[in-house]
């Protein structure tokens, strides 16, 4: 199959990599062309296209592109013949994008910062007009750089309070770890390294049991432990509702945002 990728940012770019290793046809338009030419020639299995129409044709076209930028690309991709369009475009719905795109067939992808990696996780979400095999195709590509999800549209707030922002939560939980590191007497790279390998294992051993992680944690807290009281300061400082919060704030941001696309200027 021939998958085209208009955008050759740090998420465009990631994804055309993870691509660049199957036995699809990828390639990749910017227009600034020597972003697009220097990830052609990092990969040397990629294509580049001189003109965004040349996308016409694929099987798939992902847009990878900000969000302010599609208001000022949408009549020209409405010329593009495409089987399935994929956007990863933050706040921007189905409904706009089936709108401008003239078409059904419209997935949405909702990956976090990972992908360079291949470990991302990504939110999944398909317009009605989506026929099987086109959804089956996006889960393929989704595949290539990290896991995902399929949900519907309606929690992809949700999502992004949990994963798309959410791993900048984490990031945030690693460095207050470390510190605490720090005050123990361990140099913060060293205590960040043990902290970021430690947060790893633990969700190394939720996937592979499956349980709950309160279980988890039971497991680790002995009576008149040391867990115990660490725990105990958590509780008290109100870390849950801390980070509960946190998820709501992101999760309000983004349907303010999605609102704004849907009945805003269009």
């Amino acid at each position: 199959m021939r998958i085209t990728i208009i955008g050759t940012g740090n998420m465009g770019s990631a994804i055309a990599r993870a691509l660049s290793t199957t036995d699809h046809q990828i390639d990749v338009y910017d227009t600034v062309s020597e972003k697009a030419e220097e990830l052609a020639a990092e990969c040397g299995n990629i294509g580049t296209l001189p003109s965004i129409k040349g996308a016409s044709g694929s099987d798939a076209v992902i847009l990878a592109v900000k969000p302010q930028v599609l208001p000022g690309l949408y009549q020209v991709l409405r010329e593009i013949e495409t089987d399935l369009w994929i956007s990863i475009a933050a706040g921007v719905p189905l409904s706009v994008l089936e709108d401008h795109l003239g078409t059904g067939n419209v997935v949405r992808f909702m990956p976090n910062i990972a992908a360079g990696a291949k470990k991302a996780v990504t939110a999944i979400a398909a317009g009605n007009g989506v026929p099987a095999e086109g959804r089956e195709l996006a889960f393929e590509i989704a595949g290539t750089f990290g896991t995902s999800y399929f949900l519907p549209e309606s929690l992809f707030p949700a999502f992004i309070g949990i994963s798309g922002s959410g791993i900048a939560f984490i990031f945030e939980m690693m460095h207050y770890m470390a510190l605490g590191g720090v005050r123990a007497g361990i140099p913060y790279p060293d205590a960040l390294s043990i902290v970021r390998d430690t947060m790893m294992s633990a969700a190394t051993i939720q996937k592979s049991s499956g349980r709950n992680a309160i279980d988890l944690e039971t497991m680790v807290t002995s009576a008149a432990g040391t867990t115990i009281e660490g725990v105990k300061k958590l509780q008290d400082r109100n870390l849950g509702a801390a980070v509960m919060a946190a998820v709501d704030a992101a999760v309000d941001k983004s349907i303010e945002l999605e609102n704004k696309a849907k009945f805003g200027d269009r």
